[in-house]
């Protein structure tokens, strides 16, 4: 099968998208089929060989990565120019040898893959990492972009061959208003398992990779660790994208005053990500209660910690019952509760052999998530839908 893997995203700026699209992509070669990933750049500098390095990826004979660099005209960014350019390519990567299908997750490139099912016959399916038809439902986005994604799906989404999404919650949504197209499930994985964090037990470090927005649930977070004892745990929040957000945050630790007890790293590379990560003894997704934490993430973190064999105490909600079961690689706790939250930090670390426990079977349950084997049950779910 020869895919084509698109994404308006910078692959040199730190987003989590980066992380799960050259992942996303990578997996699908890894899985045997031919993959062409289509992306954009900021920096001359950066070559496809530099971006696999960064990401300690080997090359393969089967993955291509087309970076297109940052485009303006007439003074003028937008990511048009890079639909225009990557499109143009497919349409010749297709007549030197037909393309199976192209894959998107954005919502901007929904008129273009709707053009090339019309006009050159290629499937094409759409990977929401969001939803935006019903914007009743959506107080929490941006108004400006929100109308204009919504038009995107609205219209679009009926003249593509199918819809990709990350789990099952947001497949309901997209299920109830587009009955009479395909929507399937192809959950994310992780690139690779790490050996155990080392002295996990003993260190009792509290670990949070990612965004420190507060629909993130860094708040409970932090008064669930005054909670949990005085001296004898730490923590650690890897990320925090704004130096604004990053002053929200200290300002509450500071209110806290918890200031000798929680380090906040800022946004770093994904090498350093991985550093933290063989230190943390527990992870934590403190979801806050909301529409998009319900019904469409599929948090990165949580397949940062599996990876590492890091047991995970998560808000509970249908969206991270969709990747884990209770007991199986951590707990899950009420949302914005937290002395909850507390209680089920201390519950890890009741004994040596329980944690242990709980180490062991997020490792075994890791197994189950690399990407290779999650890109593998996506061709299956596109072969179903692309000719013999």
């Amino acid at each position: 099968m020869r895919l084509v893997y698109l994404n308006k995203v910078f692959v040199d700026s730190p987003l989590p998208a980066v992380n799960f699209s050259i992942a996303n992509a990578y997996g699908l070669a890894e899985a045997g089929s031919e993959t062409v990933l289509m992306v954009q750049k900021k920096s001359e500098k950066l070559t496809a060989t530099k971006l696999l390095e960064s990401f300690h990826l080997k090359p393969l004979s089967n993955f291509h990565v087309h970076l297109n660099l940052e485009k303006k005209v007439l003074g003028i960014k937008t990511n048009q120019w890079f639909y225009i350019k990557a499109f143009k390519e497919i349409k010749k990567l297709h007549q030197e040898k037909p393309i199976d299908a192209v894959i998107s997750r954005d919502p901007g490139a929904l008129p273009y893959l709707a053009k090339l099912k019309k006009t050159r016959g290629i499937k094409v399916f759409y990977q929401p990492h969001n939803f935006y038809v019903d914007l009743s439902r959506r107080p929490d986005v941006n108004p400006t972009n929100a109308k204009k994604y919504h038009l995107l799906e609205k219209n679009y989404i009926s003249k593509i061959d199918g819809v990709l999404c990350l789990q099952e919650a947001q497949a309901e949504l997209f299920r109830n208003e587009f009955p009479d197209q395909t929507v399937l499930v192809a959950k994310p994985g992780l690139l690779r398992i790490k050996p155990y964090a080392p002295a996990g037990f003993y260190r009792k470090l509290i670990g949070y990779v990612g965004s420190l927005q507060l629909k993130k649930g860094i708040n409970t977070l932090l008064e669930a660790f005054k909670l949990v004892g005085k001296n004898e745990f730490k923590v650690i929040l890897v990320g925090g994208r704004s130096q604004k957000e990053i002053a929200e945050v200290k300002q509450r630790i500071f209110e806290l005053g918890l200031e000798d007890r929680v380090l906040i790293t800022g946004w770093v590379s994904y090498e350093q990500v991985e550093v933290y990560l063989e230190k943390i003894s527990v992870g934590i997704i403190p979801l806050t209660d909301e529409f998009y934490n319900q019904h469409l993430t599929a948090p990165n973190k949580f397949f940062d910690y599996l990876s590492h064999g890091i047991p995970v105490v998560a808000s509970d909600l249908p969206s991270t019952r969709s990747f884990m079961n209770p007991n199986e690689g951590g707990l899950f706790v009420p949302t914005g509760d937290p002395e909850k939250l507390a209680q089920a930090i201390k519950e890890v670390f009741k004994t040596e052999d329980g944690y242990n426990t709980f180490r062991e079977s997020a490792h075994a349950k890791a197994k189950d998530y690399l990407w290779k084997n999650q890109a593998k049950s996506m061709i299956e779910l596109i072969r179903e839908v692309v000719p013999k």
